[in-house]
């Protein structure tokens, strides 16, 4: 019989951190799924490892991107949900269990969601966990808060979206939480059960390259039916500022300025606009 959960995990040359992801699947308590490892050209040993794992399936392909790999996954998955984990990152070990019993209760959403939170931060006890459902397209929208390895995605649906976009390199999945939210009601989970890594290497620390695609990305699923003229605004407003300080962090204030100005011009009466170009601006005044 086929599982009722594929989960999917793409990996390139992260060994050490893949066997705490992978033992993180191994210790859920909800059983009724398949593990799908896709190695993406690693050169550590990866694969050597995998090999010698029992109840894994795997391949290997030459080195495509997170998102050909995630891909890959769900083409050679069995089951009715897929839900997606990457390398680096860890899950409670109620995360699939706390998923599938509320699928199971609303059959009719697209996609399930849970909080994230950095792996070694401090949690504030929930105090009431509870779901959201619904029309989530402008909460996405303007917020993101979405992340990759907390979702579960209908098998029907993510084949609806065409799977994960590879023209994106960084940004991929913010495409497909909106084009799904777009058309199917999807839910979220307040209670943290997915715990994500940020260090130097990874990719989600090329801020520049996240904002360009996540630019496009806002740029091409702007519906004025659906968003609000201040919510678009505010919402390309913040995007601006983190272009801005990506190219700060890079060490280009010129360009980083040239972002905060843009951010004025969207919203001139915003505080939060004038406080970053005017740090910045002193700052460049006084290094000349």
């Amino acid at each position: 019989m086929h599982p009722l959960v594929s989960v999917i995990i793409p990996t390139y040359n992260r060994l050490e951190l893949l066997k705490e992801t992978v033992a993180s699947v191994q210790s859920q308590t909800f059983r009724d799924f398949e593990l799908i490892v896709v190695d993406d050209g690693s050169t550590d040993g990866t694969l050597d490892w995998l090999e010698t794992v029992p109840g894994i399936r795997f391949c290997s392909q030459s080195n495509s991107g997170i998102a050909a790999s995630r891909n890959k996954g769900a083409s050679l998955s069995l089951g009715t949900w897929l839900a997606f984990l990457d390398h680096d990152d860890l899950w409670d070990v109620s995360k699939l269990e706390v998923q599938v019993e509320y699928a199971q209760k609303n059959p009719e959403l697209g996609m399930l969601a849970i909080r994230h939170v950095r792996l070694g931060s401090r949690i504030r006890a929930c105090r009431s966990p509870e779901w959201i459902k619904g029309d989530l397209f402008l909460k996405e929208y303007s917020e993101s808060f979405i992340h990759t390895s907390s979702v579960m995605i209908r098998r029907d649906v993510f084949y609806e979206v065409n799977g994960f976009p590879t023209e994106y390199r960084f940004a991929d999945e913010f495409d497909v939480w909106l084009k799904i939210a777009s058309t199917h009601p999807i839910a979220f989970y307040n209670k943290p059960l997915v715990f994500i890594r940020l260090y130097d290497s990874n990719t989600s620390h090329n801020r520049v390259g996240v904002r360009t695609d996540t630019y496009d990305i806002l740029t091409k699923h702007y519906d004025p039916a659906r968003i609000p003229k201040d919510v678009y605004l505010r919402t390309m407003s913040d995007h601006d500022i983190s272009f801005g300080r990506a190219f700060v962090n890079s060490g280009d204030v010129h360009k980083g300025l040239e972002w905060f100005w843009k951010s004025i011009e969207r919203t001139p009466f915003r505080f939060r606009s004038w406080r970053y170009y005017v740090k910045y601006r002193l700052l460049a005044l006084f290094n000349a």
